[in-house]
């Protein structure tokens, strides 16, 4: 644990944002975080009983340890299998790393977020005539870059019904007012692009005759030029506020678990088994 806590340490002091010059009250919100996807095995029963990291190589060893020391004392919502004694999720999980006030460095699994792996049983974006979000004017200059988490509800005819952003975690720091403006650009172009978009309802599975789908959409700004996000390697950012979203009257997934999910993917809600103990085990 020590080796990966002076891992974060190192990567938090060599970061591309600029928290040295950042305002104090705004650079407390920095965080590092490392994706991790994998799949999981699940008994009927909801106990676990075996787990896959992809890549792991390329892992740190204390994140590797401490997935192998969390994950099998998970219990998930029991459900009944057909013909099947396990069933197999996709995963994905957020490792963050902070700095405490005492100057020591604390990691933890923040979120984890899980799907079914049959693609016909999940929402899918329609490739034709997809388009990404327009980068807002001004930002790219300043070298504005974040990611925005969208959630979206679709019709039956695979249209968008409803559209609105949880939350934009920024790649920068400024002050509080500039960030507000930032965030708030960057989820307007996302919001304007996904309205336009079509998707393909799932063809089979529970989900099917669902009269609308929800789920998140990430959209990941990266300006020309930049390092794109690197598998295995930390990510340093400022986590947005969630926003309250009035249309939205269910409960998607769990509180935070969106940080965890896949950029520029459509995540159906509730495609996944349900985790029903913390995610620090017990």
């Amino acid at each position: 644990m020590r080796r990966l806590l002076i891992l974060c340490l190192l990567l938090v002091c060599s970061s591309v944002v600029s928290a040295g010059n950042g305002p104090g009250a705004v650079r407390k919100q920095v965080e590092s975080a490392l994706y991790v996807t994998g799949t999981i095995d699940i008994t009927p029963a909801g106990d676990v009983v075996a787990h896959t990291l992809d890549q792991q190589e390329k892992l740190p060893k204390g994140i590797v340890d401490m997935a192998a020391r969390l994950l099998p004392q998970w219990k998930f919502e029991p459900v009944a299998l057909q013909d099947k004694a396990i069933s197999r999720s996709k995963m994905s999980l957020l490792f963050v790393g902070r700095k405490l006030d005492d100057g020591n460095y604390s990691v933890e699994l923040r979120s984890a977020a899980f799907s079914g792996t049959n693609p016909e049983e999940s929402v899918t974006i329609d490739p034709r005539g997809q388009k990404k979000p327009i980068y807002p004017i001004g930002l790219v200059d300043a070298g504005i870059s974040g990611t925005v988490f969208l959630i979206v509800k679709i019709g039956r005819d695979g249209k968008v019904i409803n559209v609105d952003a949880s939350h934009v975690n920024l790649h920068v720091i400024g002050s509080a007012s500039q960030m507000n403006q930032w965030r708030k650009a960057l989820a307007r172009n996302s919001i304007a692009v996904a309205r336009q978009w079509t998707f393909v309802p799932p063809k089979s599975g529970p989900a099917a005759d669902k009269p609308y789908w929800l789920g998140t959409l990430p959209f990941d700004f990266y300006i020309e030029g930049q390092e794109p996000p690197v598998y295995g390697k930390w990510r340093t950012y400022v986590a947005g506020p969630k926003a309250l979203i009035p249309w939205e009257n269910e409960k998607l997934i769990a509180e935070g678990s969106t940080d965890a999910l896949t950029p520029n993917t459509f995540h159906t809600a509730g495609s996944g088994r349900r985790l029903l103990t913390p995610l620090a085990g017990g």
